[in-house]
């Protein structure tokens, strides 16, 4: 049997219909249909119940996913061995928050496809919580994200990766050495979207010193936020993201924030039959030893 067929087997179990599964597979509707019923016919076992408009698994056919599971990540592994020259095939979907994109992504993605140039990567930018929900529902293989407010969903592992400082930005004639003077000052506030993780945080560190405002505008883009600080326009609270360029702008004022951080991790599913690729992302971090940054439905530091 094929390793691509149990792909598409659990990707049917993840996403419900044929046209998912192919979508997620990268074949059409067809071809995985015919994958599916060669895999019946091969084990001898019914594995679905088929009507006009669906395909659902049957018992035995629920009984079948934790052994693909297992027969798929053992394939990863084998991959995975140093003796075939380390390079991973195969193809990855992940999840990357804009401050990624824009961040550490670019040599990451470097770095990965040039030790691996069998492997193709689809990546899909948004907020923490979309992707959280993408890979909980498999929709994504993995994502980076930042830590949500509460506790990621339990069915996830989470591997920390490195941690973003929150910084104040000011223009370069309103310098602030503290928070509270800034707000005090009459400047314009520029707030970071606040239905966002990021924009949680930030609320809830202003709260617990006492600073309630209004902000006179509310961006969900951090570049904007950065560009509109620079020509004058106000000031902000936003992350200091790893890897972009305008930290060291001379047209901002950017003093960091004691103690004010937020972790950023790799999360996939706990069942992920991805072992190797996570390994590999980690290893690109600098992370080599995977498992000893790994929790499940928590953050681990």
């Amino acid at each position: 049997m094929l390793i691509r067929t149990l792909h598409s087997f659990l990707a049917l179990h993840q996403h419900g219909t044929i046209v998912a599964a192919a979508e997620k597979v990268h074949l059409s509707p067809a071809a995985v249909s015919v994958q599916l019923k060669n895999m019946e016919e091969e084990l001898g076992v019914v594995l679905f119940s088929r009507t006009r408009r669906s395909l659902e698994l049957t018992p035995a056919g629920h009984q079948m996913v934790p052994l693909a599971e297992k027969m798929v990540s053992l394939y990863e592994e084998m991959k995975a061995l140093q003796g075939g020259g380390g390079a991973i095939g195969g193809f990855l979907s992940l999840g990357v928050i804009n401050s990624v994109l824009g961040g550490v992504l670019p040599q990451l993605l470097k770095e990965v496809t040039q030790k691996n140039p069998g492997l193709e990567i689809k990546i899909v930018a948004g907020l923490s919580d979309e992707l959280v929900t993408k890979v909980n529902r498999g929709m994504l293989d993995m994502a980076i994200v930042t830590e949500p407010p509460q506790k990621f969903p339990t069915d996830l592992t989470v591997h920390y990766i490195y941690s973003e400082s929150f910084a104040l930005i000011s223009p370069p004639d309103k310098p602030f050495g503290e928070v509270i003077d800034a707000f005090r000052s009459g400047t314009p506030y520029i707030a970071f979207e606040r239905s966002t993780w990021a924009g949680q945080l930030i609320d809830q560190f202003l709260v617990k010193r006492g600073v309630l405002t209004k902000p006179s505008m509310e961006l969900d883009s951090l570049d904007a936020i950065t560009a509109l600080v620079s020509h004058g326009l106000g000031m902000s609270i936003i992350p200091l993201i790893r890897g972009a360029a305008w930290h060291d702008s001379p047209n901002l004022n950017v003093r960091k924030l004691s103690g004010f951080e937020r972790p950023v991790s790799l999360i996939a599913r706990a069942s992920d039959e991805n072992k190797a690729l996570t390994a590999l992302l980690l290893s690109s971090f600098g992370l080599e030893n995977a498992a000893s940054s790994e929790a499940t439905g928590t953050q681990a530091q």
